[in-house]
């Protein structure tokens, strides 16, 4: 390949990333969910995802499924694995893992609404990867920024940005 492929390949690159962080991170959006078979909160972040997971199950009356390190923040607040919650360890450790538990999850309990906590930053790549696993019908995602302060980084727009990338090409979930 020559100079000009290189250029060209990486305009390319800097084009989908910039177009996929603008559809994400300039205009986010809340689903709201009206009804739940389950609320599941995503590990990672801070404890704003289990408080507001927590809320969720609450409001919908639904039971409430905490991933990996959302348990510890779940029990901080009360709510015990195996008595108030159902907590489990995703296989892989990423979001797309994350989605494909609950995928089979929802198979085996026979959930047809699941609704997702996690924060703000993130709200549009677990929508991309739920909805690879449940369908566009079947999820409802909810964000919640940490003390209120933005999220929306550099680091993590770029992250996110190549992550949903990812998960439209090599590495899909489901």
């Amino acid at each position: 390949m020559n100079r000009w492929g290189y250029v060209l390949g990486a305009l390319v690159a800097a084009m989908a990333v910039t177009m996929v962080a603008l559809v994400a991170y300039v205009t986010p959006r809340d689903d709201t969910p009206q009804a739940a078979d389950v609320v599941v909160v995503l590990g990672g972040a801070g404890g704003e995802r289990a408080e507001l997971g927590i809320e969720l199950a609450e409001r919908l009356d639904a039971p409430l499924v905490l991933s990996s390190s959302a348990s510890v923040f779940g029990e901080r607040q009360g709510r015990t694995c195996g008595r108030d919650a159902i907590c489990f360890d995703p296989v892989p450790e990423n979001t797309a893992g994350e989605a494909e538990n609950i995928a089979r999850m929802a198979e085996q309990q026979g959930w047809d609404h699941v609704v997702v906590a996690t924060s703000s930053f993130h709200t549009s790549r677990s929508r991309f990867l739920f909805e690879q696993c449940l369908g566009e019908d079947r999820v409802s995602v909810v964000g919640r920024t940490r003390n209120g302060a933005a999220e929306t980084t550099p680091r993590l727009v770029v992250r996110e940005s190549f992550g949903v990338i990812a998960g439209a090409t090599v590495a899909r979930a489901c």
